[in-house]
């Protein structure tokens, strides 16, 4: 996927989210995409929903869905690689260091189930 593509949906999912007051993580390597979405289970749903209806999608999984005492993120944010570490500079709701995302103090399935994915991917988002 383009960088252009990935700036897209980090703009449009940003409104789209904050509207909602659904926080996460959107991260891509390797043209894979690893999500973890918190927020109301009928707002999460009806998003869920809408992007398996979307044809830009294949091959989703749903790695966990559990209700939670407490949300993990403050925002949405989105993480990946780029070539000009300058063009994300600026940019609201990018993740410039995986350190933002303050892992090591959260345990959840839903955490491990990212930290895998970054492990795994060699993701290295450092700007």
């Amino acid at each position: 996927m383009h960088e252009n593509q990935l700036f897209d949906i980090l703009h449009s999912s940003r409104i789209h989210n904050e509207a909602l007051n659904i926080s996460g993580v959107l991260l891509y390597a390797d043209s894979t995409f690893i999500q973890l979405l918190e927020g109301r289970d009928a707002i999460i749903d009806a998003l869920y929903k809408r992007i398996q209806a979307d044809e830009r999608h294949n091959n989703i999984i749903t790695l966990l869905n559990e209700n939670i005492v407490e949300k993990s993120f403050e925002q949405w944010l989105m993480g990946f690689a780029v070539t000009d570490a300058t063009k994300t500079q600026k940019l609201i709701g990018y993740l410039q260091s995986i350190n933002e995302l303050d892992l090591d103090n959260k345990a959840t399935d839903a955490i491990l189930a990212i930290k895998a994915f970054i492990q795994s991917s060699g993701l290295d988002i450092q700007n």
